[in-house]
């Protein structure tokens, strides 16, 4: 039991780490949080939250961008429409941050580069022992 206690402690240190971070990138800009089926906690305020399967009925454009654990839950096929359908919210220049846990494509920093490179600029991947956090600004189209 103990054992995994301390995994827990652990994980728990690490998403503390990634909230704080997440925090700092997007202190005082308009942003619009996207959320997967499974979101823990988040301090980051949000100006618009909205679920994955919602973000079509989002109105308007966001100076920033959150979304935690949606790219993790999706098809690799599906991640392409996800990524362009939350950026035409953001627009061109935007800072978007995504967190997940390791996953399926999502377990490597050059995986998670390769999903990313094609959309983004100023790319900053971060990988832990559970979680993974990006943060770039909008590529323009």
């Amino acid at each position: 039991m103990g054992k995994w206690r301390n995994s827990l402690e652990e994980r728990w240190k690490e998403w503390v780490q990634v909230e704080d971070a997440v925090s700092q990138t997007l202190a005082g800009r308009s942003v619009l949080r996207v959320a997967g089926a499974r979101t823990p906690r988040l301090l980051t305020p949000a100006t618009k939250a909205v679920r994955v399967t919602e973000l079509s009925q989002v109105d308007g454009t966001y100076e920033a961008g959150l979304a935690c654990f949606c790219i993790g839950e999706l098809p690799s096929e599906e991640r392409p429409v996800f990524l362009a359908a939350w950026h035409k919210r953001l627009g061109e220049g935007a800072t978007a941050v995504i967190a997940d846990r390791r996953s399926e494509g999502c377990e490597s920093a050059i995986e998670l580069h390769e999903i990313f490179a094609p959309v983004a600029t100023q790319l900053d991947v971060k990988m832990g022992r559970t979680f993974w956090w990006v943060r770039y600004r909008v590529r323009g189209r």
